[in-house]
């Protein structure tokens, strides 16, 4: 995706359910909320926006609403943003310190995890995301010297919503491949899991095991990934939020295209960073960390 801001031609029927006799709101591939400068126009219906708003404002309130406030990320609810934070004495005997929220080294929190079960051949049954783990992404200078000042005070609370960012990073992806593809052009496996009608997002969601280096001036960066052969392709988008900060990369297996005719629309239109050429049948290693979008063997089983 290029960086700048960016709108993209309307779909002519909603993204999500396909309602073409309904009014149709603009989409934003990644959320204003978090800088997203990317719009799928005329993409959305209310009813489905409605969904998509629920889990995106989970996330951007609830899991990094005190981060988002330090680094004064884009709101559109400015006269009710937290302008200051509350530093509790350990002790309990000392009263509550307000100080400034651009001085409060708000925590990110992330989800480490392992690459999707999709991609490891594993059926939908199998359901890994109790195993996600916790990362926390912090300004280290901020928090080093607001300790030194006031020890012991410097906590962070948040709420623990892991279904609601694996959603999110679901929504982000399908969005990312639309700025390329059509919603007919394939078949989007990922669709009932925005939704909430599929459960186990640990079957289509993953990570990379290492965190890439940081991209300074970046605010996000998505990438649209193609593997397979001339009769069955899948489309696997990367995202990576804040790319700036020591944060991980995601993958998202977005859907698939079956039959020659179907590939070939979607390798001409996508516009991919990386295109796999999969020989039929093969196994082989798990792929290298820079490609954990990749499957361990072709065709997929599971």
């Amino acid at each position: 995706m290029v960086h700048g801001p960016a709108k993209y031609p309307p779909k002519t029927c909603c993204i999500y359910c396909g309602n073409s006799a309904v009014a149709l709101t603009d989409e934003h591939v990644v959320p204003y909320s978090l800088g997203g400068k990317h719009v799928l126009q005329n993409a959305s219906c209310n009813k489905c926006a409605d969904i998509t708003k629920l889990f995106e404002q989970d996330v951007t309130r609830d899991l990094w609403g005190d981060a988002r406030a330090s680094y004064g990320a884009p709101t559109r609810r400015k006269k009710e943003r937290k302008t200051r934070q509350l530093l509790k004495d350990p002790s309990g005997m000392a009263p509550d310190l307000p100080i400034p929220m651009g001085r409060y080294p708000g925590v990110f929190i992330f989800y480490q995890m392992g690459r999707a079960g999709l991609l490891l051949g594993q059926s939908n049954a199998v359901d890994s995301s109790a195993a996600w783990s916790l990362q926390a992404v912090v300004d280290d200078a901020r928090l080093t010297a607001l300790h030194r000042e006031h020890p012991g005070r410097v906590t962070a609370q948040f709420r623990h919503l892991p279904t609601s960012f694996a959603r999110m990073l679901a929504k982000i992806g399908y969005c990312q491949i639309l700025t390329s593809l059509d919603p007919g052009d394939f078949d989007a496996l990922c669709l009932p899991y925005i939704l909430g009608a599929e459960k186990n997002l640990s079957h289509i969601i993953g990570a990379r095991a290492s965190i890439e280096a940081p991209e300074p001036g970046i605010g996000y960066s998505l990438r649209s990934n193609l593997f397979g052969d001339d009769e069955l392709c899948f489309v696997v988008a990367e995202i990576r939020l804040f790319s700036a900060a020591h944060t991980p990369t995601y993958h998202v297996v977005v859907g698939q295209a079956s039959g020659p005719a179907n590939v070939e629309l979607v390798s001409q239109k996508l516009e991919v960073t990386y295109r796999a050429q999969l020989p039929k049948p093969s196994a082989f290693e798990i792929p290298p960390d820079e490609f954990h979008w990749m499957p361990a063997s072709w065709p997929i089983a599971g």
